[in-house]
């Protein structure tokens, strides 16, 4: 078995791959794609879109986030998601994939929304309304986290898929960067069931092992000021 990984440390999305490959404690090749300079020819053969991550499997080229870490879960049996074929399995796979849907519907387009605007007021209202979801949609169905997801003692897929971004949101937060606003997070850290899991993930070694804040709230700020000036253009 042989397992290439074309990824950026910088980007959430890649990131994903990270934590499964650690998670199920497989041997890969790393080759970094810089995402502030226009893609090079030869990434676009493997990755037309030029996003990351794309994973090369033998000799087989597997793109999409969601689809690589579920394809790396789905390898052998492991702890991250039931093996399909029983009715319990069928469940906990749904469980995960509702978790997965309810945050990515829900709470990341606000914290985005807050992430990008330079309305002050438009922020503080994207981020309530972010407290809000967090606590009466996401935080129920963590009510038997130990401490992740479903009960487990160890990832599952629903942390695989959904752990960068939540390390992102807290650092966000934090003064100095301040790309959303420290009194939601606040109100968020309040949220009993929530903050006792995100509080596991902000812990757990294969979340953490790629993660370089500085270097995640360097490449927003560089971002945000080029959507600043597209914007000023038109």
């Amino acid at each position: 078995m042989s397992i290439t990984l074309y990824t950026s440390r910088i980007c959430p999305w890649a990131h994903r791959a990270h934590i499964a490959l650690a998670e199920l404690g497989l041997d890969f090749k790393e080759v970094t794609i810089d995402l502030m300079k226009p893609r090079e020819p030869w990434y676009l053969e493997i990755n037309p879109r030029g996003l990351v991550p794309s994973l090369k499997y033998n000799d087989e080229i597997i793109t999409e986030s969601s689809i690589v870490a579920t394809f790396l879960a789905e390898l052998k049996e492991n702890h991250l998601v039931p093996f399909p074929g029983t009715p319990e399995a069928a469940l906990k796979r749904a469980k995960i994939n509702f978790f997965v849907d309810t945050y990515f519907t829900k709470a990341q387009p606000l914290i985005q929304s807050a992430l990008v605007t330079t309305d002050m007021a438009a922020k503080a209202r994207y981020a309530n309304e972010c407290v809000d979801v967090i606590e009466k949609q996401l935080a129920p169905l963590l009510a038997d986290a130990k401490p992740f997801f479903g009960g487990s003692s160890r990832l599952t897929l629903a942390e695989v898929l959904t752990a960068s971004f939540v390390v992102r949101l807290y650092t966000y937060a934090k003064p100095g960067v301040d790309f959303f606003p420290q009194e939601a997070i606040e109100m968020i850290r309040k949220i009993g069931n929530w903050q006792k899991w995100a509080d596991a993930l902000l812990a757990h070694e294969s979340v953490m092992a790629i993660y370089v804040e500085e270097d995640v709230v360097r490449a927003l700020k560089i971002k945000l000021a080029q959507m600043a000036a597209a914007a000023a253009q038109k």
